[in-house]
């Protein structure tokens, strides 16, 4: 079921509804940019879209998903020397024997098969720069994707975004793709705008990620249902995108969920949407887990945002105080900022809202407490 299909797309008749965005996309690696951006909240597409693009394009690239690193904590160099390596494999046989060929001298690295292992204790920051510019060394265009970058801002006692940089400016047959849902956690582990960071004044691209229009996330519903033999009423389709708005993971989601069970009422609509809200919440208890002390405060802003739905600096904070007590108003300041550089909270001309209207739903339901 290509449009309902879970799994990230790699195939452009798959996606719906990114013409624009695949142009940009390509454009990007046709002109050999060094650095790029997708941007957008999660299930937006973000890994559908950079894979279909360098599938179709052919271009070997390297895929590291930043959510195999440890979920807690900080992070050493040699978590993401780890995951690079374990990534190497998914190239195509040609590309990877060629890469191979120069990682086998570098100490600490064995080749065993078409896997590499490590000996942790031998990897160094030198290490992975050495192993960059190996792979850069085979004088063959690669992209190296790292999806949810973000999360490399708990990489203590470097920084990150001094070894892009240093991609950046001398590893010329490199293209960094880095994509992120916390768009705000994002731009601060590249410094985004700070004169002293290592790739201030250095030009990238941007490709930012929207939700679907109303009318547009019912013409994806009919299609998808459509490829399944299915002919989904319109009081049906206009209620899922009441519920779901216009996030094609969740209205993905949901139109799998159907087709298994074959069946148009309110009733599965409101089975899937308790499905989803538990998903988000285990999302949201994630990022509480390193703010425990103030969880209370996360989730008083949080729910009165969900249940005001558009409100001001003021109103938040007037109401947040109401459910737990005094907040020092730099401290509220912090959270809501965090909460705004999360993707939990958006902020538009001086009001906030919750963009995802499936952990609106969940905050506003005793799925979650204070």
């Amino acid at each position: 079921m290509p449009y309902f299909d879970l799994r990230p797309k790699r195939n452009r008749k798959d996606l719906f509804n990114m013409e624009e965005e695949i142009k940009e996309f390509t454009s990007i690696i046709k002109r050999k940019v060094p650095l790029a951006l997708i941007l957008g909240l999660k299930r937006y597409g973000k890994t559908s879209l950079v894979l279909t693009c360098l599938e179709e394009l052919k271009i070997p690239y390297i895929y590291i998903d930043c959510r195999l690193l440890p979920s807690l904590g900080a992070l050493s160099i040699n978590d993401f020397t780890s995951i690079l390596i374990e990534s190497i494999p998914t190239l195509a046989r040609k590309t990877r024997e060629r890469i191979y060929r120069y990682l086998e001298k570098i100490e600490g690295i064995t080749i065993a098969g078409i896997k590499l292992r490590i000996r942790p204790s031998k990897i160094k920051f030198q290490t992975l720069l050495s192993i960059l510019e190996k792979i850069n060394s085979i004088d063959e265009r690669i992209v190296i994707v790292i999806d949810e970058a973000q999360e490399l801002r708990r990489i203590t006692r470097y920084r990150i975004d001094s070894l892009f940089a240093y991609i950046y400016d001398h590893l010329e047959n490199i293209t960094l793709i880095l994509t992120g849902s916390q768009i705000g956690l994002l731009y601060k582990l590249l410094r985004k705008g700070n004169p002293e960071a290592p790739l201030y004044g250095r030009a990238y691209s941007e490709i930012k990620l929207k939700p679907f229009t109303p009318k547009l996330s019912i013409k994806f519903l009919q299609k998808g249902f459509n490829e399944q033999g299915l002919n989904p009423p319109q009081w049906f389709l206009e209620k899922t995108v009441e519920k779901l708005d216009g996030i094609v993971g969740w209205l993905t989601y949901l139109g799998f969920k159907v087709c298994e069970k074959r069946r148009f009422d309110e009733k599965i609509i409101e089975e899937i949407l308790k499905e989803a809200m538990a998903m988000s919440i285990m999302e949201l208890e994630h990022f509480l887990s390193n703010r425990y002390q103030a969880r209370k405060r996360y989730l008083a802003i949080l729910k009165t945002a969900a249940i005001l739905e558009n409100a001001s600096w003021n109103e938040l904070y007037r109401a947040a105080e109401a459910k737990v007590g005094r907040i020092p108003k730099p401290t509220y300041n912090k959270i809501i900022g965090n909460l705004v550089d999360a993707g939990f909270l958006t902020k538009k001309e001086k009001i906030y809202s919750i963009p995802d209207p499936v952990l609106k739903e969940a905050l506003k339901s005793e799925l979650i407490k204070i």
